[in-house]
This record gives structure tokens, C-alpha cells and sequence, in this order.
């Protein structure tokens, strides 16, 4: 993907973070879920994957409701 495509839609690597920093986001990312609560984890899983149902087209959704669930109604 070209520079300008990737500014356009917002795609960029992360050149400001050093490799320390990418260390220290995995070590604050793995503290914060380690502390959660089970409820706030549910929570956090549960938006995640709202978001991704929401996201899809109509016809994957249908797909994914007949395979996990059964007839669409």
C-alpha cells in the first residue's frame, strides 16, 4: 500500500515507538487484563465482539447466525 494511501485511511506504522515502548505497552496490556475482573473481562470481550458483528455484511452475519444458531428468521 502506497504512503499516501496508508495517511489517507489512517494506516500507519507506529515509527515513534521505539522497541522499549513496544515493550512496555505488552507488559502495561498484559497487567491490565491480568487485574481485570472476570465482569469487567466479559465486558471488554463482549464489546469487541458486538463490534466485529456490526462490522460485517449482512450476508457473513446470516451465515455465522445459521452456523452457530440455527435458522435465520
Amino acid at each position: 500500500m502506497s504512503k499516501i494511501k496508508e495517511q489517507l485511511i489512517g494506516y500507519e506504522q507506529n515509527d515513534w515507538i521505539s522497541k522499549e515502548d513496544h515493550v512496555k505497552v505488552t507488559e502495561l496490556d498484559e497487567y491490565l487484563l491480568y487485574s481485570m475482573s472476570v465482569a469487567e473481562t466479559q465486558h471488554k470481550a463482549r464489546e469487541a465482539i458486538r463490534h466485529d458483528l456490526y462490522s460485517m455484511p449482512k450476508s457473513e452475519l446470516k451465515q455465522l447466525y445459521r452456523d452457530c444458531i440455527g435458522d435465520w428468521m
